[in-house]
């Protein structure tokens, strides 16, 4: 009889047997309360190459927090990518999978769009690209929730890592939706998305402002 012998890795490089991997799953499917998370979005994965200066703006994850995105400070730096990276389209939500408890989500707002000047937007792979599951449904509303404290601090927990932790996919799409938000959600991502331009258009002013 002959045996091979293969790694956990080489059969499941995404499984770990850490077992705090776990404890945001357990949590989630003892709270009868909420949402999956699966429920309402589902997970982006293309890739885009743009090798060019200029083509596209590239995104790292210290250009979204608390729901912007810094599309002028990412252009800035822009010298063009080198290397694959995750479209998003309007409308998305992104969440840092690296060090989630600096708050790095953002919704992909038309303001976002308008600040590119007319280049496309790229993201870096540390992100996750949540889109709509229903595309009628404006994910707005899921921004407060991700960066609650509640939220912010389960995700902590179930990170992985020692210098660079992240986020895995299970414990992200573990996460419940309060069912109240989930039933309020055209008249939440409404305001959201006013008080998105807001923030947008005030931080446009006072850049032309500095300018000046």
């Amino acid at each position: 009889m002959k045996f091979a012998i293969r790694t956990l890795a080489e059969i499941a490089p995404d499984y770990v047997l850490a077992p705090e991997r776990h404890l945001l799953a357990v949590r989630a499917a003892r709270d009868s309360a909420g949402l999956p998370l699966g429920d309402l979005v589902v997970e982006r994965r293309e890739r885009i190459v743009a090798r060019a200066t200029g083509v596209t703006v590239v995104l790292d994850t210290s250009h979204a927090r608390d729901g912007l995105l810094d599309v002028t400070g990412a252009s800035r730096e822009e010298n063009g990518a080198k290397s694959a990276k995750k479209r998003a389209e309007l409308g998305d939500i992104v969440v840092s999978r690296l060090r989630p408890y600096l708050r790095q989500v953002a919704f992909l707002h038309p303001s976002a769009l308008l600040a590119a000047g007319g280049k496309a937007l790229s993201f870096s792979t540390e992100f996750y690209v949540l889109a709509p599951r229903d595309p009628e449904v404006d994910l707005a509303f899921l921004l407060p929730f991700f960066l609650s404290k509640a939220v912010q601090a389960s995700l902590a927990e179930a990170q992985e890592g020692g210098h660079h932790p992240r986020v895995p996919r299970a414990s992200l799409f573990a996460l419940r939706v309060p069912r109240a938000l989930v039933k309020s959600r055209a008249n939440a991502s409404r305001t959201m998305n006013a008080a998105l331009a807001d923030s947008y258009r005030a931080s446009e002013r006072l850049r032309e402002l500095l300018a000046t």
